[in-house]
């Protein structure tokens, strides 16, 4: 990769990936929701087991559908076995369990191929004795085993050839799947009828309680006959979201469905072929995709990082409930069942906070390595002992890792959720990579760390995002390696769960993300800039066009176009970093003014040369003026159809290209019709 190559790609990736985690992130959600409770197995299998006395199969089949459209699959299967004797549990009869799903997705360019498999072992009686879990979001595996003893569980996970165990404690019984089924055919038989039992969700290290509640009697075509069913209606404790099924008489899952970030997500029983037909991989549409993102109000100016930030949310489905969004950086100012009002002020750059960090109870989690910090790995230790260097501070080591995945990761929309290590070593992924890197390094120098999930503002919208936080002194602060800015994240994160990962990943796409995810519209109150206070008014709209002359008031930003032109692409969001487009006489002529961001360390300089050169390869460069401020480099193509010049405004960099005969001219003429104000 020659230079131009490298500075495009480099500025490309810092582009999308502040936000390639709108899709990530819901995918996360709805994968972990989908777990929970489709290994219902069939009685058939189970009476034919018993009366034999032998080993005994059943296959069954489901497909999964986000808006309607088919996803992928779910593959359940059920034996009963002979179980060794193991420490103190005799030898016994079990059945086992076991779950393959599948989601195939296409969007933004990249194939996401989602795979998890799980088991659960549990005695004739419906006690839950072990289970296992691997989950396949990226080019390596995890894997998770539990074993579940009176009052205690432990679990083994696995990642990268490394080992992590941790016990979890409870009370009661644990009730495995066909217990589940079992009391639920016994119970669940006219409306109002309800159970409740207790169970583990493995891929969440989750204890709760499940209740089912019969909602009426109705047939359901399955596989193209009319089967009778209970329709009942499902809770997770833990989790805010209802989930509709409809069971058999025996108690099997016939179809399941509840509300999704992209909409309705069913699981629909079928045939094997109609199943595996349906992990061929589903193109989402763009308008279920922004149904993930949220479009804002007004766009948010750039140039300076955003110190205080007030937002009211308003829930499109207000039976989720609301979620506790206080921490120390945010407040919720009013709360009702449908909106909510929260502020988020930036925090002061931390000073004085040593490392490495003496370890607690309470911060133990945060310091120790797990299946997906990988803090111990060799490689990731080195790299933070030489990041660090000498630094005492633990801020500042910090902000040397937060630099380093910056400029060293590269943004792949495959790697859903990947450990470190895996991180590491391929330097790609999400930005819940980014995050994951950034916390394992910072943890394997001492400092106290963990991944935050929520939202984050980018040219034009909110969406699913995930950042580091460490923890300097008392307080946890936010960096981010993907949108990054001078010292601490800025008030443009809005984090809705922390976690030190210690229970893997469906402990953050579990319970808050599943109430806000894709269930949220989002609007700016008011912000605070670089010294300034702006209050939005409630009729405030993102732009004005009066005549010939575009108008952005929180851009500080106009434009005047020639008569003969038209406004173009005015309402563009991420990934699309246009902030006002121009269409010639014929459509000969195309011109854009973009908005991109420039690092911290990164010269505006510098970064102007590499973008220009990146648009017009072996172009004959110049200067030209932008309106009546300053003179700015500008590059042209020889053949004379394509030029740009770049400007900037602080930690903002405008570029203005234009394609089409006599580009260079129309260029100098547009530059001389910008206009920028105070903000």
């Amino acid at each position: 990769m020659n230079k131009t190559e490298k500075s495009e790609a480099d500025l490309t990736r810092r582009r999308t990936s502040q936000m390639a985690r709108a899709l990530a992130a819901a995918l996360a959600a709805l994968t972990a929701a989908l777990l929970v409770s489709t290994a219902d197995s069939p009685a058939s299998a189970l009476a034919a087991a018993r009366a034999q006395g032998t080993r005994a199969l059943a296959d069954r089949w489901y497909i999964i559908k986000i808006a309607g459209s088919p996803a992928g699959y779910v593959r359940e299967q059920v034996e009963a076995k002979a179980s060794p004797q193991t420490g103190t549990r005799p030898a016994q009869r079990v059945l086992e369990t076991t779950s393959d799903m599948r989601i195939v997705l296409n969007r933004l360019g990249s194939r996401i191929d989602l795979r998890f498999l799980s088991s659960a072992d549990e005695a004739e009686d419906g006690r839950l004795l072990r289970t296992s879990y691997v989950m396949l979001a990226s080019n390596q595996s995890t894997k998770s085993d539990s074993v579940v003893e009176d009052g205690k569980i432990e679990v083994t996970s696995e990642a990268g050839g490394k080992s992590y165990t941790h016990e979890l404690t409870y009370t009661g019984k644990l009730v495995g799947p066909e217990g589940i089924r079992r009391i639920s055919a016994e119970g669940l038989k006219k409306p109002g009828d309800k159970i409740t039992v207790q169970t583990f969700v493995s891929e969440a290290s989750l204890v709760g309680s499940l209740t089912r509640l019969v909602l009426g009697r109705e047939d359901i075509a399955v596989e193209g006959r009319s089967v009778p069913a209970v329709k009942i209606e499902e809770t997770l404790e833990g989790e805010p979201v209802k989930r509709t099924g409809w069971l058999d008489l025996e108690g099997n899952l016939l179809r399941q469905e509840e509300p999704g970030p992209f909409g309705v997500m069913a699981v629909v029983r079928s045939d094997k072929s109609a199943a595996e037909a349906a992990a061929s991989g589903v193109e989402l549409p763009a308008e279920i995709y922004e149904k993930s993102i949220v479009r804002t109000n007004i766009r948010l100016p750039r140039y300076a990082p955003i110190d205080r930030l007030k937002l009211r949310l308003a829930h499109r489905n207000p039976a989720l409930g609301w979620p506790d969004l206080s921490s120390g950086n945010q407040t919720m100012l009013e709360k009702t069942e449908k909106e909510l009002v929260l502020e988020i002020r930036r925090l002061k750059e931390p000073k004085g906070a040593v490392y490495p960090a003496e370890a607690t109870q309470e911060n133990r989690q945060f310091l120790e390595p797990n299946a997906y910090l990988q803090s111990d790995d060799t490689g990731i230790r080195n790299l933070a002992r030489e990041l660090a260097g000498g630094e005492k501070d633990a801020f500042q080591a910090a902000l040397a890792m937060e630099r380093w995945v910056s400029e060293h990761m590269t943004f792949d929309m495959g790697i859903v959720f990947a450990p470190a290590t895996e991180v590491f070593h391929s330097r790609r992924g999400t930005c819940v990579g980014y995050a994951t890197i950034l916390a394992s390094l910072a943890r394997s120098v001492g400092i106290p760390s963990r991944v935050a999930m929520g939202y984050v503002y980018a040219e034009g919208m909110f969406g699913g995002h995930a950042w580091a936080e460490i923890q300097a002194g008392k307080e946890w602060v936010p960096i981010d390696a993907a949108v990054v800015n001078a010292g601490v994240a800025d008030a443009t994160h809005v984090r809705i769960i922390a976690s030190s990962l210690i229970n893997g990943p469906g402990e953050v796409s579990l319970g808050a993300a599943q109430q806000v995810f894709g269930q949220v519209d989002i609007r700016v109150l008011e912000y605070e800039t670089a010294g300034q206070t702006v209050i939005v008014p409630p009729d405030a709209k993102p732009y004005a066009v009066e005549g010939d002359r575009y108008v952005n008031p929180w851009l500080g930003l106009a434009l005047t176009k020639p008569q003969d032109y038209a406004f173009a692409k005015l309402d563009a969001i991420w990934p699309d970093p246009t902030v006002v487009g121009l269409t010639g006489p014929d459509d000969k002529v195309k011109a854009r003014l973009t908005e991109l961001p420039v690092a911290p360390w990164q010269k505006f300089e510098g970064a102007a040369e590499e973008r220009l050169a990146a648009l017009v390869p072996g172009g004959k460069t110049g200067t030209l003026a932008i309106g009546k401020a300053y003179n700015a480099p500008a590059i042209y193509a020889p053949n004379g159809k394509t030029a740009a010049a770049a400007f900037g405004r602080g930690a903002a960099l405008y570029v203005l290209e234009v394609d089409g005969p006599g580009a260079a001219d129309i260029l100098r003429g547009l530059a001389s019709c910008i206009e920028f104000g105070n903000r």
